[in-house]
């Protein structure tokens, strides 16, 4: 019996960077969405308007797509007015005049946590009049300021689909535009985290039973990246013949026949996916709804059946992503 499913393909648009390049090479990339925290804890949700962003690495300058990032955690970025006071005052610690050591001293504890790594490394200095009066000053900022804005990092630490790049964000502006706020230049020294977000779309996919269904090492690698910050709905509908050879006599929905399947994990001719190449497989049946705790590409399967046979006929499959609601994370 010749399926009348056309094999495996996958026939939706582009879903957030669901296709790679390569089998969409003139598709426009989506913009970003993201969530972002500002300093005094207020989380936006915004649209990022640059597709790249340059970091500073200790081994060179790293241009890195917005559509492969996950999370930002953005490290001390002193506005520029400020950074030179700081280091004006630094110098001033070590002088022989008094008033300009007082007045140094003064304005650091007035900058407060901005001043805290340029002070650390004072106090290290081996100008020890320099490192006795950082320290001091160190001490009063531990008393004044909270622990949590003495405790960043002057690096950036950005998440990526397959690594974490340590190092210092480029330009201290990013693009974005928000809905309530129009289109701006988020400074960096405002940021504290970033955390993109998926746009929500749907695909439907035709699902082979003779290709996808006949062995447990067959699986439609759909082409859509599954993300844990969203919320993922999968449907099925159509029939599979188990036993072709004797037609009607075996036939299965994608909640699956009334036994179970080669391997005997699952009802045969039921529909089950995984996420990632080595992912847990979970039961679809005719509905999935749920967000998936890790992330990679979605595959599909329909469970052969026991006899050691080729099945036929095939599922319709519509996917869903849904971005889940603004977190207070």
């Amino acid at each position: 019996m010749k399926s009348p499913f056309f094999t495996g393909a996958l026939v939706l648009p582009l879903l957030s960077a669901g296709l790679s390049a390569a089998q969409e090479p003139d598709a426009k990339v989506p913009p970003t969405q993201a969530e972002v925290r500002f300093g005094d804890g207020s989380l936006v949700r915004m649209t990022v308007l640059q597709d790249t962003l340059d970091v500073m690495t200790r081994y060179g300058k790293l241009t890195i797509p917005v559509a492969d990032i996950r999370k930002v955690e953005f490290g001390l970025h002193v506005p520029g007015e400020v950074c030179e006071q700081i280091s004006t005052s630094i110098r001033q610690l070590g002088s022989e005049v008094f008033r300009e050591r007082d007045g140094a001293a003064k304005d650091l504890l007035q900058v407060g946590h901005w001043a805290f790594p340029s002070l650390q490394r004072a106090a290290r200095s081996p100008d020890l009049e320099t490192a006795q009066r950082a320290t001091q000053i160190m001490k009063q900022l531990t008393e004044r300021v909270a622990p949590d804005l003495l405790r960043l990092k002057e690096d950036d630490v950005i998440h990526t689909r397959e690594f974490v790049v340590v190092g210092r964000i480029a330009s201290p502006t990013l693009k974005a535009q928000s809905a309530h706020f129009g289109e701006m230049a988020l400074k960096l020294s405002d940021l504290r985290t970033m955390h993109m977000r998926p746009q929500g779309g749907t695909g439907d996919v035709v699902l082979d039973a003779t290709k996808y269904g006949s062995d447990l090492t067959q699986w439609l690698d759909t082409g859509i990246v599954v993300d844990p910050g969203m919320r993922l709905v999968v449907s099925g509908d159509g029939q599979v013949d188990l036993w072709p050879q004797g037609p009607g006599q075996y036939v299965a929905t994608p909640k699956g026949y009334n036994t179970a399947g080669k391997g005997g994990s699952f009802m045969a001719g039921s529909l089950v996916g995984r996420v990632g190449e080595s992912g847990k497989v979970f039961p679809i049946g005719d509905r999935y709804e749920g967000t998936p705790a890790d992330e990679g590409k979605l595959y599909l399967q329909i469970i052969p059946s026991p006899w050691n046979n080729a099945s036929a006929g095939g599922y319709r499959v519509r996917i869903q992503m849904d971005p889940l609601a603004l977190t207070s994370r």
